[in-house]
């Protein structure tokens, strides 16, 4: 009876924090640090508080909560109009961003399930190393290194796939300069969508994991009791 009910506690206890943490996580999305001026956004580590949860109560309710923070991102990028057919570029009823050409319904699925379920979700694995490496705190940062890998090979992906039509007119603006349309140059038709979409989802992804992991790092060498373990055995 007693375990039964320390089971039920703990539990009670990890829904809690796995939602105080999918809220902060939600606020600071909406922090923005610095907005590209070619699209893209570095937030206020938006991805710490889910990757925290993730290392606290180990992968499989780290995905969970990673899941659940999708969805509200995925909410968002709705309501900010990332769906729309102005934003997507349909013409006549058919979208055509990149490989992908054909239905806006078919291409706006994929959109959301690489950019929103598949890019957040990764976050869950943000405490795989836990038990690997003795150090908490470097433990903590090889997971966000990790996680933030898996996010930008996700981004990559869609990115070619969905939006790599824009890739000509990316590196051909002012701020590109010369080299710009050189890659144009060397990387002619449907090359050009990997390269843009490798290098468009660096600019904004790199700085924002390479923040994330220096503030979880001081934060959790201030306070190492983030890094507390309550794995619901």
């Amino acid at each position: 009876m007693n375990i039964k009910l320390t089971l039920k506690t703990i539990g009670q206890v990890l829904l809690v924090e796995s939602a105080l943490m999918i809220a902060l996580s939600t606020i600071l999305s909406f922090i923005i640090i610095f907005r590209l001026p070619f699209g893209g956004s570095i937030t206020a580590c938006c991805m710490l508080p889910v990757i925290l949860a993730a290392y606290r109560y180990g992968t499989k309710w780290g995905l969970v909560t990673a899941f659940a923070f999708s969805l509200i991102q995925g909410i968002q990028g709705i309501a900010e109009g990332t769906f729309s057919a102005a934003s997507l570029g349909v013409e006549n009823g058919v979208f055509n961003g990149g490989f992908f050409s054909g239905s806006p319904l078919l291409a706006s699925f994929g959109i959301f399930l690489l950019d929103y379920i598949i890019a957040f979700t990764v976050l869950g694995f943000g405490g795989i190393f836990r038990n690997k490496i003795k150090n908490k705190q470097l433990s903590l940062v090889c997971g966000i290194l990790t996680v933030g890998l898996f996010r930008y090979i996700a981004h990559v992906i869609s990115g070619a796939i969905f939006f790599g039509i824009w890739g000509e007119w990316f590196f051909t603006q002012e701020g590109f300069f010369a080299w710009g349309q050189t890659l144009v140059d060397m990387f002619p038709g449907q090359s050009l969508y990997v390269i843009y979409s490798l290098i468009y989802n660096l600019s904004f992804l790199l700085p924002e994991v390479v923040i994330t992991a220096v503030v979880g790092f001081l934060i959790t060498k201030a306070m190492p009791r983030l890094l507390d373990k309550k794995d619901m055995q």
